[in-house]
């Protein structure tokens, strides 16, 4: 077997959703095959193969990536396998947000394998010509495949989705104050509506909070990665992680 056991190719991400996607790369030690390893990576590189071997088998087979992935960047578009283990063929999943999740067989390289006995007889397709589309997942690979050509004629900017690092909010709850320790541009505030000092956060007032922050172009990091987006540190603060779209290009892999 291969020494790489799973890998992930993104085709299409959304900036806003950059940054939790990267920090789930990291969490299971994904690395571009296609990067420059004396370099820093500072964004996801489209189109290109991510791989790690960390985790163990079966991060896609048993939907613990997949899910992970939908959770923290429902607009992107991906393809994600397993190696083949042990005499197995491996288990590849591909998302497209209005296609939604496909799942079957692949080899090392992620192409789909579907065995002759498992195709729609004629009869079938003729009842229902989408048959062969969801045994085979040929509309998702489509997807995928047309991706990857739009990259190609793209600009090398194109290819490349910027990141930055999650960094650590506080808020006090009877000021309002939402204090953001920025380690670029220093401490940043922002004024949310005033709430309790005591008791539960009420959605209203969570909601309250998300917007301010999203009015300064703050996002709370999804809680799939983070937890609760306002964890209790006191009786009036809580603490949140927080992210804004990073700015800056860089070229694609080669």
């Amino acid at each position: 077997m291969s020494p790489v056991e799973f890998a992930v190719s993104v085709v299409d991400l959304p900036a806003t959703e950059a940054t939790p996607l990267g920090v789930v790369f990291d969490i299971h030690e994904l690395a571009c095959v296609d990067d420059d390893p004396g370099t820093d990576r500072a964004g996801i590189y489209l189109g290109a193969t991510y791989t790690s071997t960390q985790g163990g088998y079966g991060a896609v087979a048993d939907e613990r990536l997949p899910g992970l992935l939908r959770a923290v960047a429902p607009g992107a578009t991906w393809l994600a396998w397993d190696d083949p283990h042990e005499g197995c063929l491996g288990t590849a999943a591909l998302y497209a947000p209005d296609l939604g999740v496909w799942t079957g067989e692949c080899d090392s390289s992620g192409e789909i394998y579907v065995p002759a006995a498992a195709l729609p007889r004629p009869e079938v397709l003729q009842v229902d010509p989408g048959a062969l589309a969801v045994v085979t997942g040929l509309a998702w690979q489509d997807r995928i495949v047309a991706g990857h050509r739009e990259l190609a004629a793209g600009s090398p900017a194109a290819g490349f989705v910027p990141i930055c690092a999650p960094v650590e909010a506080e808020w006090d709850r009877p000021s309002g104050l939402i204090y953001i320790d920025d380690p670029v541009a220093g401490t940043q505030i922002v004024h949310a509506p005033p709430g309790p000092a005591l008791g539960q956060i009420s959605e209203p007032a969570a909601r309250a909070a998300a917007a301010a922050l999203a009015q300064g172009g703050w996002q709370l990091m999804p809680t799939a990665i983070a937890g609760p987006p306002w964890q209790r540190a006191g009786h009036a603060t809580h603490v949140a992680q927080l992210y804004r779209p990073a700015g800056q290009a860089a070229p694609a892999a080669t």
